[in-house]
C-alpha cells in the first residue's frame, strides 16, 4: 500500500487545516496532505509563500477562515507564537474538530491544550524529522499525552501510519529531554561552526578524514537553518542553560588536562568517559555503524 492510499484509509477526516503553511514545516504537513485526493486542505500563513501551493489546496487569508470548518488542524508557527495562535484556533474551530501543534517546547503550550474545551481533541507532538525528510519515509513522533493517552495516540497513528511514536509523560521532561537532544547539539556545533568558519575549510576538507566530514555535515545543516529558529531553540527551553552550563564545566575540565603536564590524567579521563558511555550504550556498534553510514552516502553520491 502505497503512502498516498494509508493516508486515505486511516485518516478520520475530511478537511485539514495547516497554519503557519509558509514555513518550512507547515510546507512539509501542507504537501503530505495534499497528497490524498480524499482531504480538502487549507492553509493559512501571515508570511509570504516561497513555493507553489498545490492546486488542490485552498489559501486563506485569515486563521479564521482557515480553521472554522477543518476537522482537524495542525499548527506550524514558530516557539514564541504558538501560544497565541493556538488560541486563536481554538476560538474559531468547530465542535468535535482535532488540533495538534508541532512545537519544540510544551510546557507552555501544553497549559494551553489541557485547558481548551473539551470537544476538542488535543494533540501535543514534536515531529523528530526536518522538513528535507520524504514524505514516504518511515519517521518518529514524540508524544505528550493532553487528556487520553489511547485516543490521542490512535489519532496520531492515524495521522501517521508509518510513525514510530514515542510517548513522554509530561512536558517539562519533554523539555528537560530536548534540552540535550537539541539545545545542546546545536549549541555545540554552533561553537564549532563559528571556529570553523574562521578557518581555511575548503582546505581542510580536503585533508580531512570521515570522523571530520561527517562532523561538519552535522555543523553545516544545523546552520542551514534560519537564524530565528536557531535562536528560539537556544533561547526558549529554559533547561538548555542548565546543560550547557555543564557542558562548559566538562570542557573546561578536561582543557586543563590537557593543556597540562600529567598525561595519564588525560588517558584516565578518557577511560572513565568511555566506561561510562559503554554501560548506557555500544560503542563498538556505534562505531562500526558511523561507517556502514558513509558507506551507505559515498554509494548514494556516486548514484548522482
Amino acid at each position: 500500500m502505497s503512502i498516498n492510499e494509508q493516508i486515505i484509509s486511516s485518516f478520520p477526516v475530511k478537511k485539514v487545516a495547516v497554519i503557519g503553511a509558509a514555513g518550512r514545516m507547515g510546507r512539509w504537513f501542507t504537501h503530505y496532505f495534499a497528497q490524498s485526493k480524499a482531504l480538502r486542505v487549507s492553509v493559512y500563513d501571515k508570511s509570504k509563500f516561497k513555493f507553489r501551493i498545490p492546486e488542490c489546496v485552498d489559501r486563506c487569508n485569515t486563521i479564521r477562515d482557515c480553521v472554522e470548518e477543518a476537522d482537524f488542524v495542525i499548527i506550524c508557527v514558530p516557539i514564541e507564537s504558538i501560544v497565541s495562535v493556538v488560541k486563536e484556533c481554538l476560538m474559531y474551530m468547530k465542535e468535535g474538530a482535532a488540533l495538534s501543534e508541532i512545537s519544540s517546547i510544551k510546557k507552555q503550550v501544553f497549559n494551553v491544550l489541557r485547558s481548551a474545551r473539551k470537544d476538542i481533541t488535543c494533540l501535543c507532538i514534536h515531529p523528530m524529522f526536518g522538513p528535507a525528510t520524504k514524505r514516504s519515509r518511515i519517521i518518529k513522533n514524540l508524544l505528550i499525552p493532553v487528556r487520553n493517552r489511547a485516543k490521542e495516540m490512535r489519532y496520531l497513528r492515524s495521522i501517521f501510519p508509518r510513525s514510530k511514536i514515542e510517548v513522554i509523560s509530561d512536558p517539562d521532561l519533554h523539555d528537560e529531554y530536548m534540552a540535550v537532544v537539541i539545545g545542546l547539539t546545536y549549541y555545540l556545533n554552533l561553537v564549532l561552526g563559528s571556529v570553523l568558519s574562521k578557518l581555511d575549510l575548503r582546505t581542510m576538507k580536503k585533508v580531512a578524514g570521515t570522523s571530520f566530514g561527517m562532523q561538519t555535515m552535522i555543523t553545516e545543516s544545523i546552520l542551514n537553518d534560519s537564524p530565528e529558529l536557531v535562536t528560539s531553540l537556544l533561547r526558549e527551553n529554559p533547561f538548555n542553560k542548565t546543560y550547557i552550563s555543564k557542558f562548559l564545566a566538562e570542557a573546561e575540565n578536561i582543557q586543563k588536562l590537557v593543556s597540562g603536564t600529567d598525561e595519564n590524567a588525560t588517558k584516565r579521563i578518557v577511560e572513565s568517559i568511555k566506561s561510562r558511555m559503554n554501560k548506557l550504550t555500544d560503542t563498538n556498534k556505534s562505531y562500526l555503524d558511523f561507517y556502514r553510514a558513509i558507506e551507505y552516502l559515498k554509494t548514494f553520491d556516486n548514484k548522482k
